[in-house]
């Protein structure tokens, strides 16, 4: 049981179900699809707040800060305990905490 070979059977995965309408040739001539950046940002406000939520652009780039922010916090605690005993390493993290805190009032 065969079936006839088609121009999709002859096309690389990863555009086998796309136009060639739907691509374009970065810089570098690699071939990308022209709304990366938007399907970009829908996985990222997929992952930061849900599958099915309307989000402006703003939001998600809130969201991401927060998250940025909790990883900070969690890595500046491991390393509180870490350097327990270094004043100088207490000194640094006291710095990135308040930066942390108010971003804009730090430097």
């Amino acid at each position: 049981m065969s079936h006839d070979v088609t121009e999709q059977d002859l096309r690389a995965p990863e555009f086998r179900d796309g136009s060639p309408a739907d691509y374009e040739r970065r810089g570098d001539g690699k071939i990308v699809r022209k709304d990366r950046f938007k399907r970009g940002m829908q996985d990222i406000a997929a992952i930061v707040f849900g599958a099915s939520y309307d989000y402006e652009i703003r939001d998600v780039v809130a969201g991401v800060h927060k998250l940025k922010g909790i990883v900070l916090r969690d890595a500046i605690a491991n390393a509180r305990d870490v350097y327990e005993g270094d004043a100088k390493a207490q000194e640094v993290l006291d710095y990135v905490q308040a930066v942390l805190d108010n971003p804009r009032e730090a430097v």
